[in-house]
């Protein structure tokens, strides 16, 4: 696992310091002692998107599906378009889609859920790696219904594929902005995106 350790995989960043010094003496007395480790010379191959199906056996009498396909890279200029289709989608669960909470912001897997009462949570999955990326829906329901848990998740990923009329993208495009800003408010936060846009893009600029 150390092998994995090395100078351009690590990043430590902090808020509040008042003195340099005694935080760069801080990082040296706790990780000083771990000596960096050549990078290797092997070249990781790009991922390839093979498809396939997947079961896990429970004693629960709940079925949870994934659906999922191919998206993106994180660098890919569609990564936006993913986004604004998570926020389309949503999440919603049995307690939340029929009052205030995440049922406000979900209209697509809250009307999903109103309209199948075998459906007891739904919500968008979008994920973005280096080389790849997989978007798709994630819904739970009872194992006797789980023909129609599939049937319904395909005809809402299918919507996407419809006109999506000005209002409602609008409602998503605002969605989305709202959570970032909520993801900025704590110092920590805002902290932890400037790392990761510098550990991702190379630079201190947001993306």
């Amino acid at each position: 696992m150390m092998d994995n350790i090395t100078p351009k995989k690590c990043l430590i960043v902090a808020a509040g310091i008042k003195n340099h010094k005694e935080y760069v003496d801080l990082v040296k007395e706790r990780l000083g002692e771990l000596l960096a480790v050549p990078e290797h010379q092997y070249t990781r191959e790009p991922s390839q998107y093979i498809g396939g199906e997947y079961r896990t056996w429970t004693e629960s009498p709940q079925t949870n599906i994934a659906l999922v396909f191919e998206s993106v890279p994180w660098n890919h200029e569609d990564v936006a378009a993913f986004y604004v289709m998570n926020s389309l989608i949503g999440s919603a669960t049995a307690f939340s889609s029929g009052g205030p909470g995440k049922g406000m912001y979900c209209r697509a897997v809250t009307n999903l859920m109103q309209q199948n009462e075998f459906v007891d949570s739904a919500s968008c999955l979008n994920s973005h790696f280096t080389d790849s990326g997989l978007f798709g829906l994630q819904i739970e329901g009872p194992g006797s219904h789980s023909q129609e848990l599939l049937a319904v998740s395909l005809e809402e990923l299918s919507k996407l594929r419809e006109p999506i009329g000005e209002m409602e993208l609008n409602r998503a495009k605002n969605t989305l902005k709202m959570s970032v800003l909520m993801a900025m408010e704590r110092q920590d936060d805002r902290l932890e995106e400037i790392a990761r846009n510098f550990m991702t893009y190379g630079d201190l600029n947001f993306h």
